[in-house]
């Protein structure tokens, strides 16, 4: 059976509420949502997992509090870790989320970014698996070289997702180009295409990212209540695939939902519109939960669409 194998790094998380940002230097109030959480990469695992596919993580995990907490989050979704453990501890990540549900975030990154080389290669691969690597995670360097260099020994019958981040725009290029050339799937929401665009060439979006894809890699390009913008290969037109209207209450986790459900109805054999449409479906669930551990299962998808 194909696994989902998930490279992006998992670490603490503090969730605050506060009604508004403050100005620099100044200050604002804020609430504790909940206690600390286990969050990164967690999130796409999880989903992924309860989509019924087997999940490993291979992300570096270390020996303090933190760390144990992430094992014992993974182990409860049955998602295995795939790394030996480093001496140390995974970061910190301090959120803000304002009135409106946006996230705004302080990461202090602790060993997932400062991974042995060598770890990587010893994680075994089957034909069919999917490997994803958040590009976010491309912009430490250690973190970088160890993960392009893996990508590119990658066999050829393994597919590679590559997901966004808000940190696209700090990846090294020649890193960051090498990489997509490698992607059977790249996804991405519009300010993540845009910062990435930006650097590498002009025109229409789709057709920037195209140049640097192999021709069938599939593409997503996620615009909020926009919807998603598909396209198969690059001999396809792009297509919208509507977004499922609803209240924003929280938009913490919302770009993982909609990758890890898309990746999971490819993997199970769904064509690249169905998947779009249940994790667009997956990201509208999660917009209109409040906290963390939100993520729906392949069932609670179903019977969103049958009402939808």
């Amino acid at each position: 059976m194909a696994r989902f194998i998930s490279t992006q790094t998992i670490t603490l998380e503090l969730p605050l509420k506060v009604d508004y940002l403050p100005e620099i230097g100044a200050e604002v109030r804020a609430s504790v949502l909940e206690g600390a959480v286990v969050a990164g990469g967690f999130f796409l695992a999880a989903t992924v997992a309860r989509q019924g596919i087997a999940v490993g993580v291979a992300s570096t995990l270390g020996t303090g509090p933190n760390s144990v907490q992430a094992r014992h989050s993974l182990g409860r979704e049955s998602i295995s870790v795939l790394l030996p453990e480093t001496v140390g501890d995974i970061g910190l990540r301090i959120v803000a989320i304002d009135s409106e549900g946006t996230r705004t975030i302080i990461t202090s990154p602790g060993v997932e970014t400062e991974p042995d080389p060598q770890d990587f290669t010893k994680v075994v691969l089957r034909p069919d698996d999917w490997v994803l690597i958040n590009l976010n995670d491309l912009a430490y360097p250690q973190l970088a070289t160890a993960l392009s260099e893996w990508v590119q020994s990658l066999p050829s019958r393994v597919h590679l997702a590559l997901a966004g981040g808000p940190l696209v725009g700090a990846v090294d290029l020649d890193v960051l180009v090498k990489t997509m050339r490698r992607a059977n799937l790249l996804t991405l929401n519009k300010q993540q295409a845009d910062a990435i665009g930006s650097r590498i060439g002009r025109g229409p979006i789709s057709d920037i990212l195209r140049r640097y894809l192999q021709p069938e890699a599939h593409l997503v390009l996620r615009d909020g209540s926009h919807g998603a913008a598909i396209q198969e290969n690059t001999s396809q037109i792009p297509i919208g695939i509507p977004a499922f209207q609803g209240e924003i209450v929280d938009t913490t986790g919302v770009g993982d939902a909609h990758t890890g459900v898309l990746i999971a109805a490819l993997m199970q054999g769904m064509s690249l519109e169905e998947a779009a449409v249940r994790a667009n479906a997956a990201a509208t669930i999660v917009l209109r939960r409040r906290g963390y551990y939100k993520v729906p299962t392949a069932a609670q998808i179903d019977e969103f669409l049958s009402a939808h």
